[in-house]
């Protein structure tokens, strides 16, 4: 306990001096400097129980509460130049179990990591192209294919380390080129009181080519990527070109259709590999007063599961988008049959509503069917006969409390189906988030 306060001291202390020196900073030097210190907050609870088990007679209830602190500050000496440097840090204390099965304490402070270290540099010499250098988060479209650079640390961080350019076309149009390298734990840069957090299974690299524009009211994405996973003690080699596209219609006034779809060709160690994957929304804005929906959605996609009687692998792969897309509980369960938010071998179809009882609340109510395009193999938690694998019932609650202070609740029910085991139980997953965001004003 002394030792929790002790640190938890010193690092409020540094938060504190921090903004002191920020503060000093934007006093003595002119509005051309351009210093700005920002500081957040996350205070998340997450509880669920049989999340990855289906089964009300093993003891795995699952309690903690998660506090992720970010330290920013970035510099601006011109308006077409920025740096921008953050820290975070987020430790658990652990309510069910009492102690953290990872780190065998119910409380320990982990790492302090940089989360962003990224050089932004616009029109240099006049010229259409913006330059982003160093560790960033990068999201492109709905982040089917790139949203998050490390999985297995959650929603702790999303970061690449990479570089980033784009070229702005003359006709509403911008050309993005990327390249990221994504080691197994952070080595790239230094890391206090290192844990080594593993942020993926193995070594990966991608870059690629993506172009966003319009033609007319229609908004047109495409894209062809490079995935590159490199080999380790006990996982192969592996090469993945990703074609694709997404595509944006609107319809009259309150209605739109967006749409994605790629294909994956490549290779595991020795074996061929293909993949095809894609989603659809219907969205309907009716803008109507409570309590009646402001939104509608109906929506589906499917990512391609593995068909054993052919002699390639033909599962789609999340590329770098292994984050809770769809769903924040359903990633747990991924986890028996695969990895941690391993979108693959699964479809649906989806409705959702979005209420607004009060200007600064958000209220959304969400229904998926979920199916697995191919049967696996029978385990203790497959059944390895039916492709329906259930029904997920999600809620969502969101309310801003203040300019800087919001809060959010979701549950989550996942009530299983043929795909699994017949005394597979339902699971209940619940969320609970404050977060708070102080920026420092422009000098």
């Amino acid at each position: 306990m002394i030792r929790s306060v002790t640190i938890w001291f010193v690092l409020l202390a540094s938060i504190m001096g921090t903004g002191w020196v920020a503060a000093r900073a934007e006093e003595s030097t002119s509005s051309a400097s351009g210093f700005r210190f920002y500081f957040w907050e996350r205070i998340r609870q997450e509880s669920w129980d049989n999340t990855m088990s289906l089964d009300e007679d093993t003891p795995d209830s699952t309690s903690y509460i998660r506090f992720r602190s970010s330290v920013g500050l970035q510099w601006l000496p011109r308006e077409s130049l920025g740096f921008d440097l953050r820290l975070t840090n987020e430790s658990r204390y652990y309510l069910a179990p009492k102690r953290d099965p990872k780190q065998d304490s119910d409380f320990t402070f982990h790492e302090v990591f940089i989360d962003q270290l990224v050089l932004n540099w616009k029109n240099p010499g006049q010229l259409p192209l913006s330059f982003s250098v160093g560790r960033q988060d990068m999201m492109m479209g709905e982040g089917f294919l790139i949203m998050d650079g490390g999985p297995l640390d959650g929603s702790r961080s999303g970061y690449f380390n990479g570089i980033r350019v784009d070229y702005v076309l003359q006709k509403e149009g911008t050309l993005i080129f990327f390249y990221v390298r994504q080691p197994r734990t952070d080595t790239v840069l230094p890391v206090m009181n290192d844990k080594e957090q593993p942020m993926v299974e193995q070594d990966e690299q991608g870059y690629g080519i993506y172009y966003s524009g319009r033609m007319n009211k229609t908004g047109l994405e495409a894209y062809l990527i490079r995935k590159d996973t490199f080999e380790t003690d006990t996982l192969p080699e592996g090469s993945l070109n990703i074609l694709g596209g997404r595509l944006v219609q609107p319809f009259l006034s309150k209605l739109a259709l967006t749409t994605e779809a790629a294909i994956q060709q490549g290779s595991l160690d020795d074996e061929e590999r293909r993949g095809l994957g894609g989603y659809f929304h219907l969205d309907y804005k009716a803008n109507w007063s409570f309590p009646l929906p402001v939104q509608m959605i109906l929506g589906g996609y499917y990512l391609s599961g593995d068909n054993t009687s052919t002699s390639r692998y033909e599962g789609w792969d999340a590329a770098f988008s292994r984050w809770p897309k769809w769903s924040d509980s359903f990633i747990y369960l991924q986890i028996r049959e695969s990895r941690v938010a391993d979108w693959s071998n699964i479809s649906s179809i989806y409705a959702q509503l979005f209420f607004k009882p009060f200007e600064k609340t958000r209220l959304s109510l969400s229904w998926y069917r979920l199916f697995a395009p191919e049967k696996t193999a029978s385990s203790d938690l497959l059944s390895g006969d039916g492709h329906n694998r259930g029904d997920l019932a999600r809620l969502c609650f969101d309310h801003e409390l203040g300019p800087d202070f919001s809060g959010r609740f979701i549950w989550e029910y996942f009530s299983p189906d043929d795909f699994y085991q017949a005394e597979a139980d339902p699971y209940n997953w619940i969320q609970y988030q404050l977060s708070i965001r102080f920026q420092g004003d422009n000098p």
